[in-house]
């Protein structure tokens, strides 16, 4: 993992949110101008600025989450240790969270970890080291499944926007890649890139109000995109 100047981020030690999401799948090439127009019709989040985001994804040994999101279950959970990369060279917190999903509910636990964003970016993803990062959010969400070990680190660029029409938080997230792959647990070379960017609307609608349906101008589709698992598939179709 590349090493990049860090941004501060907020210290939450848990954040539980009911928001429903809504995601767009975006051509890659579009990211710009999509970003260009939103900033036409939304403000800039001032709380946060843009900032490279890496997130190394955990599962089980026989890759049980991202079976859950293939198959599309009711019940879904992402666990990942993330951190915030850099504008202004301020040190950013790591975090572990849990994301779980009851049909279009989410619930999202975050605890902060102790340990440096510059310890993690030496610590290849097989080290021992990286499942004992989440005894704290084991503390405080029980249910997480056993033997859960990271698979891949990714890393994108992140905007993030408010709408002052209706209350709701708004994000682009661009340049998404792979970085690194735990040989143990799936095989694929990196680094490798997708070829969408990502759309994100977090509020308490059930879809997108008016004044921005004009976003599939820029060939945004309306999906249940993950992360995880696009990057899972583009790692792997280099080997097939």
């Amino acid at each position: 993992m590349t090493g990049v100047p860090l941004v501060e981020f907020p210290r939450d030690r848990s954040i539980g949110s009911a928001d429903h999401e809504i995601k767009f799948a975006v051509p890659a090439s579009a990211a710009d101008p999509l970003r260009a127009w939103v900033s036409s019709v939304c403000r800039p989040d001032a709380a946060h600025p843009p900032a490279r985001v890496w997130t190394v994804y955990f599962d089980t040994p026989g890759l049980s989450l991202l079976s859950e999101k293939i198959d599309s279950d009711y019940l879904k959970t992402k666990v990942r240790v993330r951190w915030y990369g850099a504008i202004d060279g301020r040190a950013s917190p790591v975090f572990a969270e849990v994301k779980q999903r009851v049909g279009i509910r989410r619930d999202k636990t975050r605890v902060e970890l102790d340990v440096t964003p510059a310890e993690l970016e030496r610590l290849p993803l097989h080290e021992a080291r990286w499942p004992a990062l989440l005894a704290t959010l084991r503390a405080a969400v029980p249910t997480l499944p056993a033997r859960l070990a990271p698979v891949l680190c990714l890393s994108y660029t992140r905007h993030r926007f408010v709408d002052p029409a209706v209350p709701a938080r708004l994000g682009i997230d661009s340049d998404i890649r792979v970085t690194e792959v735990n040989t143990t647990m799936i095989h694929g070379h990196v680094p490798v890139g997708l070829d969408h960017a990502v759309f994100e609307y977090k509020g308490r609608l059930f879809d997108l109000p008016p004044h921005l349906r004009p976003i599939v101008r820029f060939g945004a589709r309306r999906q249940a995109f993950s992360k995880y698992l696009a990057c899972y598939q583009a790692v792997s179709a280099l080997v097939l």
